[in-house]
């Protein structure tokens, strides 16, 4: 210990010591008003005091770890959220915080270090949800918790190893795959009932359009006359008309979901003939598909529209809606022998397992082919 003398006439205390959490020397100070022999004592006792709290004090690393490990679901999620909004597509992000709500309710105060596997499953497998969507909220789950290992605040996500029941093909199953699409003949019936008894115009027209070119619901409301080659015959599809978070009036443009869903689609002469008749009836200079008041068509009007005409002439032993009628464009093109590379690219799939678990179902009229052709084999 040494000390010096102050300007005010105070006395400064020196002790140097070795820190060996720290890895290095440093010094700790007492200040007092004399230099005499107890005030030396004073000050040496002082000073054994600060370095031996010195030592206990926790180093800035091991102040960040028990930050780290204090870490609750909650704040790991709040942190998280404000990433993954810039990351999705809005409707996206929306779907994934609605998945993850119930999940973040029951474990929001736990501490991210302590939620483990077994925790999860358990969550997972309590649920009272199909398997495949169960297995979508793994998912989400899987995507919040990579964020605290990458971040460092976990060394390993919990909801890798979680094992989950696969998803069966039942029978059930399948005979519903049957039922998600329509056939030329049935569109044709509907299209028919709904002129007869005079249905509104412009929604029978987009429900032919959508069965004609496979355009998901946002990609048909949000095209535009600057979108259509006339003289070739082509359709750029390279945008989306937000509708789910935006208002549809607002007609929000964005990129579509993945890169696979730009692409360039030639148009039948009866699409053409379809756009002819809102070009000709035009309620907006800029896009084609518009009600009969000029707005942007609602989903859900359309949805009902869809669904009323088709249950009053095909019967209510099948849902209907708009998706309907894309499925049912992959299964007309499948009818046409169109290889699966070329509806992949027309209905803008990047994945050839989606298309294919589509049309896996094969018509009826496919069926009768492969017969007549097999029966001509003589061996």
């Amino acid at each position: 210990m040494f000390y010096k003398q102050l300007d005010n006439g105070k006395y400064r205390y020196f002790e140097k010591y070795f820190d060996g959490k720290r890895n290095k020397w440093r010094q700790v100070t007492v200040t007092l008003k004399s230099k005499s022999r107890v005030a030396q004592s004073e000050a040496k006792n002082r000073l054994a005091r600060k370095i031996e709290q010195s030592k206990k004090a926790p180093t800035a690393n091991e102040l960040q770890e028990q930050i780290v490990q204090n870490k609750t679901v909650q704040e790991i999620y709040e942190e998280w959220v404000v990433i993954r909004k810039q990351d999705v597509k809005p409707a996206s992000f929306v779907a994934e915080q609605i998945s993850l709500r119930r999940f973040i309710e029951k474990f929001s105060k736990y501490k991210v270090s302590e939620v483990t596997t077994a925790d999860i499953q358990s969550y997972l497998m309590e649920l009272d949800i199909a398997n495949s969507t169960r297995k979508n909220r793994k998912i989400y789950i899987r995507i919040l918790f990579r964020y605290a290992e990458n971040i460092g605040y976990i060394d390993l996500n919990p909801a890798d190893k979680v094992v989950l029941p696969k998803v069966r093909l039942e029978i059930e199953t399948l005979e519903r795959a049957n039922e998600k699409f329509l056939s030329k003949e049935e569109m044709s019936s509907v299209l028919i009932f709904c002129k007869s008894y005079k249905k509104d115009i412009r929604y029978t027209l987009a429900m032919e359009f959508i069965f004609l070119t496979g355009c998901r619901f946002g990609e048909f409301a949000s095209i535009r006359y600057q979108d259509i080659d006339f003289k070739n015959k082509l359709l750029r599809i390279d945008h989306t008309l937000e509708y789910r978070v935006a208002k549809y009036d607002d007609r929000v443009i964005q990129t579509p979901k993945t890169v696979g869903s730009i692409r360039t689609i030639s148009l039948s002469n009866r699409c053409l003939e379809i756009i002819d008749y809102f070009q000709k009836n035009c309620l907006d200079d800029k896009f084609v598909f518009v009600n009969a008041v000029g707005g942007i068509f609602r989903q859900p009007v359309f949805y009902k529209f869809i669904c009323d005409n088709c249950q009053k002439v095909l019967g209510n032993d099948r849902k209907y809606g708009i998706h309907l009628l894309r499925h049912s464009h992959v299964s007309l093109l499948v009818e046409l022998g169109v290889p699966i590379k070329a509806i992949m690219e027309r209905v803008g799939h990047r994945d050839e397992s989606i298309t294919l678990r589509i049309y896996s179902h094969i018509s009826g009229t496919i069926k009768n082919e492969i017969s007549q052709k097999l029966n001509q084999i003589n061996l």
